[in-house]
């Protein structure tokens, strides 16, 4: 969330990203989804201080992920976690796809081709740091798609993926792309404050999230109708209908009334009378 102001108590909380609507400032917030069936939920947020390492809060959600009742086949990370200590701790829980940062001359070197292949890439080279990970590298023609041409090359960490081929990596990471529209929805539901408490924004946050994944088990696990090959989703039932639903829901227990100040003056009687002609 992008922020205008100064710090509530702490500087630390505020991180700085790149200059949007004004100012470098925001407060982050970091996000463990749950896919199933290709259907995201959000089971875990941390907030992301400024002056601590996104390691920190990726131990912090992994943790959270870890007491849930399930297993995690497999972690699909943002390409903001390309740094050696968070493709460790992710390694750790299960296999990893995520998407390389494009920088330095071996990265470059190794996504100099024309077709998809396996290879090492190796991150601090001879630093104690010293970091070996396998790398996807994938090739494929944009075939005119957003008005380019030409090979399209991405490469990926791929950590306990080496049995699949790096399309098949591609394509399992491409998953992610549910996550990317959870959070667009999330915003829509997102309250808007001037409070500098970082508490209550990350409560504003979770809300959102929550209405969002009563949104999608509600669409799916009680609107959808069953049919072969799955559940046919009720196109009707955007998320923005949810939201008025829980609107005039909230107006009803609530009892909610509308107030405006008035100028205590009303209608004059000079203005009643009306020239017709």
């Amino acid at each position: 969330m992008h922020y205008h102001g100064c710090p509530h108590a702490e500087p630390g909380v505020i991180c700085h990203t790149k200059p949007r609507d004004g100012t470098s400032q925001c407060h982050r917030y970091l996000a463990g989804f749950v896919l199933c069936r290709a259907k995201p939920l959000v089971v875990a947020v941390t907030p992301v201080r400024g002056d601590e390492p996104k390691s920190d809060a990726v131990e912090r959600v992994l943790d959270h992920v870890a007491a849930l009742p399930f297993d995690v086949a497999g972690v699909l990370a943002d390409r903001g976690f390309y740094d050696g200590t968070s493709i460790e701790r992710l390694t750790a829980v299960a296999s990893v796809a995520l998407p390389v940062v494009r920088r330095g001359k071996q990265m470059a070197e190794k996504l100099d081709t024309t077709v998809s292949y396996w290879t090492e890439y190796v991150m601090y080279e001879g630093s104690k740091r010293e970091l070996r990970f396998p790398l996807a590298v994938c090739v494929s023609y944009q075939q005119g798609n957003r008005g380019k041409h030409g090979l399209l090359v991405r490469a990926y960490v791929a950590c306990d993926l080496t049995d699949r081929t790096p399309k098949d990596v591609e394509a399992l990471y491409q998953k992610r792309s549910a996550i990317e529209t959870a959070f667009r929805t999330m915003r829509e539901a997102r309250a808007r404050t001037s409070t500098t408490d970082p508490v209550v924004r990350l409560l504003f946050v979770l809300v959102s999230f929550l209405l969002r994944n009563l949104w999608v088990i509600v669409r799916w696990g009680v609107l959808a109708t069953p049919q072969r090959g799955g559940r046919a989703l009720p196109v009707w039932f955007r998320f923005e209908v949810f939201r008025e639903w829980i609107d005039h829901a909230l107006d009803d227990t609530l009892r909610r009334k509308w107030e405006a100040p008035t100028n205590c003056t009303g209608i004059l009687a000079t203005y009643s009378q009306l020239d017709v002609g």
